[in-house]
């Protein structure tokens, strides 16, 4: 696969890949899919990687729940982020998963016959949108309420980290083996009918920074990824002066980590920092908030502002905001 399919950074291919990034590599290679694009661009952050993939394996794939309805929420959270890599991945799921009908009435806009899948992905939908509210949970607390969150807070921060490192107008092909991919290295489902156990991925989270899990999955696997992915990404703050950093939290709290449509609402907030502390609080905010605003450029500043930042630096920044808006999406569907 060509590193040009990831923006801004160059992917651990495969068959370099060492340690932590290898691991998951061949996790995921055997419980979700081939190593596309989407799994190899957070590479150059193992521990951003092994949490990512945590949280995603234990709420959408383990578990109880049915795949359909996960995949349902997953597309959601997707259609939320307006991203249409991942919106046609979990189309792509739905045929699969043996519902060719419900992924085309989807497509066309149409909502579900079945009334819970339909309430699953209006719920899905509503989240992390500006000027929207989010609907109420359609499912109760509990276990189940677990496995639903789990996946549609990490479809927001993947998302979000998608949109600003995969190039515009890629999509995944159909994710069957039996299909032409669209592109060398392009990504394939794994079998969907694995019964998978649950907690399989905490032993990549040892040595990983953690914070209290939070009470919608307190006593659950997703609980300890998803304070793992949290308290990683955090540490992205790191790479901004405080100044900028304070700006960066204040901005994506007052949007609440809503996405928004690209324009100058980032100029004033920005102008209250130094020109050298600019670019890298300009590229955590669009993250967080208007990943798709992210330009070659944007990145190209920050990084110009230090000479060691890198790779690793990069992911971590995008990462940070991404997850940064993620909490508040968090706090506000919970609550």
């Amino acid at each position: 696969m060509s590193s040009t399919l990831v923006r801004h950074i160059t992917p651990v291919l495969p068959h370099r890949a060492r340690g932590m990034v290898a691991e998951v590599y061949a996790q995921v290679n055997v419980e979700f899919s081939s190593i596309g694009p989407a799994v190899m661009m957070m590479s150059p952050s193992p521990e951003l990687m092994a949490a990512g993939w945590s949280l995603m394996r234990e709420s959408q794939l383990a578990g109880d729940v049915p795949a359909l309805e996960k995949a349902v929420v997953a597309l959601g959270g997707a259609q939320a982020n307006d991203l249409d890599y991942d919106i046609q991945a979990f189309l792509s799921v739905l045929r699969l998963l043996g519902e060719p009908h419900l992924a085309e009435a989807i497509e066309r806009g149409d909502p579900p016959a079945d009334a819970r899948l339909a309430a699953l992905l209006d719920w899905a939908a509503s989240t992390g949108v500006a000027a929207r509210e989010p609907l109420r949970l359609p499912f109760p607390a509990g276990p189940e309420a677990a496995e639903f969150l789990g996946t549609l807070l990490f479809t927001h921060f993947v998302d979000r980290v998608a949109a600003a490192m995969l190039p515009a107008g890629l999509t995944p092909g159909t994710l069957d083996p039996d299909d032409e991919p669209p592109f060398d290295g392009a990504p394939v489902l794994r079998p969907l009918d694995q019964v998978l156990r649950p907690g399989a991925t905490l032993p990549l989270l040892d040595g990983l920074p953690t914070a209290p899990p939070p009470p919608w999955a307190a006593d659950h696997p997703i609980g300890t990824a998803y304070a793992a992915l949290t308290a990683t990404a955090a540490q992205g703050a790191g790479l901004l002066t405080p100044e900028a950093a304070d700006v960066t939290a204040e901005v994506i709290a007052e949007h609440r980590g809503r996405r928004l449509p690209v324009g100058d609402w980032l100029d004033q907030p920005l102008a209250a920092l130094a020109p050298d502390e600019r670019a890298g609080a300009r590229v955590a905010i669009l993250a967080g908030l208007a990943p798709h605003a992210i330009t070659d450029k944007h990145v190209t500043a920050w990084r110009a502002t230090d000479r060691r930042f890198s790779d690793h630096c990069t992911v971590y920044l995008l990462a940070y905001g991404a997850m940064t808006a993620v909490t508040h999406i968090e706090s506000d569907i919970t609550t």
